[in-house]
């Protein structure tokens, strides 16, 4: 039995220790919002945040986790990263989506001014083109003010 706190509950999982954290998440924990993207750490659709800092889901195995701290983007649900990729429409597909939200909520609570070379260390990919969006997301909650846009004419939308 592994015991660790998810989203700030206790919780019990009855799995194989080598079981990725992943699975202990969507199967054990009824916890769907962190995704299996490549399976491999390449992604990122899996980050969750483990004792603070950003980890990959699919590649840490529940036995290492006793006691840890975990949190995915169901507890993250209000943070100010998700409510600023909702404000910038950095939702396409919305697969990426809770992986960016937990990766960048840890890098913000690390660095509350990311730098460009910090975001593009990132493990997570999108491969809808919100990249552009994500980071005026990033620049919002960081207090930055996000690139302005000029105004489209009239009748004619803006490509995002």
């Amino acid at each position: 039995m592994t015991r660790l706190r998810v989203n700030g509950q206790a919780m019990e999982f009855a799995m194989d220790p080598r079981t990725p954290l992943l699975w202990a998440l969507r199967d054990g924990a009824n916890l769907t919002g962190t995704k299996q993207g490549c399976g491999s750490g390449q992604c990122g659709a899996c980050t969750v945040i483990v004792d603070g800092a950003a980890a990959l889901a699919c590649q840490l195995p529940l036995g290492q986790l006793v006691g840890a701290d975990v949190t995915t983007v169901e507890g993250l649900a209000n943070h100010p990263v998700a409510q600023a990729l909702v404000a910038e429409e950095a939702i396409q597909c919305g697969f990426c989506t809770p992986g960016f939200v937990c990766a960048l909520a840890a890098l913000l609570q690390q660095s509350p001014r990311p730098t460009a070379g910090q975001l593009d260390a990132l493990p997570n990919r999108c491969s809808c083109g919100c990249g552009p969006r994500i980071r005026r997301a990033v620049e919002r909650v960081a207090g930055a003010e996000a690139p302005t846009r000029p105004q489209a004419a009239a009748g004619v939308q803006e490509p995002r």
